[in-house]
């Protein structure tokens, strides 16, 4: 405490305030005296003290309903109360814990005893004073950082947004010239499918922003239709067919006949099994495999979606974190797999979430490979 303890002194009989005062007079406190509950209570409410010494036996109302009251306000439950009673029954002293008194002690008062638990008392309320001063110093700050960060957040999604326009263009343009590769030598129409296969990825990586942005506010609606699997994942394996040729990767898939449609976000569940196989492929080396496998589990009318590959394998402790946006960023200083997929892994997690299902990733360890697996119901 910045300044010296204001104590207040609550009993009926003036000449059990004057002991006390007498026996405080020494330890440099500021000493206040009510000689009524109601009295007391008003002061509490006016100036509250650093402890209450509060007599139980007073007349209309007596210490324990004073205490009781005290102990309910927000404003001032955190005042210790030392109460002060002639009575020696166990259940007076079992009361007085009751309403929420910090201590007791009987009369005729000890000396030495009232000193002790006065300073004792006073010591904790100083802590929890500071404790509180410290709160509201981290709270302020925090919210000057939820501040920036709405500032920071506002200025990426016009940055986002910005840079979406041109991109477009540019992928359009490709588009445009690529409908016309007859006329186009092939090295140039290698070099421009693959030039629009990263404007494409692209184009996911600033969606993945905005989605999970759209999420995290409770904002992203989806817009759930009938679809088959065993259309969608063929057309969107197609869409990496340059890349793993490049990279020489065997890409697979096994389609279970008896899944039948499934009602989702077509665009949303499409973008998460190309982040899945975006990041199978990154991690898988060449030569190495990938495989894409649905099936239908019919005790729980749901559909199972894995992507395997044979690439570098994940550690265990990495595998609840591994969808976690912040921790990504720690992964990536660490070096580990799990930091270099951005926001993908973030997205297909809240994604299948949205639909009421669960993704999960499991790995034999390092260089054993990774297995995406993703459960989603089928009709909801």
């Amino acid at each position: 405490m910045l300044s010296k303890p204001t104590l207040l002194i609550v009993d009926d009989e003036e000449r059990n305030i004057r002991l006390l005062k007498a026996m405080l007079m020494a330890k440099n406190y500021d000493l206040l005296e009510a000689s009524q509950g109601e009295e007391a209570l008003r002061i509490v409410a006016e100036n509250p003290p650093d402890m209450i010494l509060l007599d139980v036996m007073m007349p209309r109302m007596d210490g324990f309903e004073v205490c009781r009251r005290l102990k309910r306000n927000e404003k001032t439950r955190m005042i210790p109360v030392i109460m002060v009673t002639a009575l020696s029954e166990k259940q007076h002293r079992t009361k007085a814990m009751e309403v929420g008194a910090d201590d007791f002690i009987m009369k005729p008062v000890d000396h030495t005893e009232l000193v002790v638990r006065v300073k004792s008392l006073l010591r904790i309320k100083s802590y929890h004073d500071e404790l509180f001063i410290s709160y509201q110093e981290i709270a302020a700050k925090n919210a000057k950082l939820e501040d920036l960060e709405k500032v920071r957040d506002g200025l990426a999604h016009m940055i986002i947004h910005d840079l979406k326009n041109p991109l477009t263009a540019i992928s359009t343009f490709l588009q445009l010239t690529l409908g016309e590769k007859e006329s186009l030598p092939e090295s140039h129409k290698e070099k421009m499918e693959r030039c629009f296969y990263y404007c494409q990825d692209l184009e996911g990586m600033i969606q993945n922003l905005l989605d999970v942005s759209k999420m995290e506010e409770g904002k992203m609606e989806l817009n759930c239709e009938a679809i088959f699997l065993q259309d969608m994942v063929p057309e969107v394996l197609g869409r990496f067919a340059p890349t793993v040729e490049e990279r020489r990767i065997s890409l697979s898939s096994s389609l279970h006949g008896d899944i039948p449609a499934v009602l989702v976000d077509r665009p949303i569940l499409k973008r998460v099994i190309a982040n899945l196989l975006d990041n199978a492929i990154r991690y898988t080396p060449k030569g190495g495999t990938i495989e894409v496998k649905a099936n239908r589990l019919p005790a729980k009318n749901a559909f199972c979606l894995s992507v395997r590959d044979s690439g570098s394998g994940l550690p265990a402790e990495y595998h609840n974190r591994v969808f976690d946006k912040f921790e990504q960023v720690k992964f990536k200083k660490e070096g580990s797999r799990a930091g270099s997929s951005g926001l993908g892994l973030t997205f297909c997690k809240m994604a299948v979430e949205a639909h009421g299902g669960k993704i999960w990733v499991e790995s034999e360890g390092p260089g054993k490979g990774c297995t995406f697996w993703v459960q989603i119901p089928i009709s909801r």
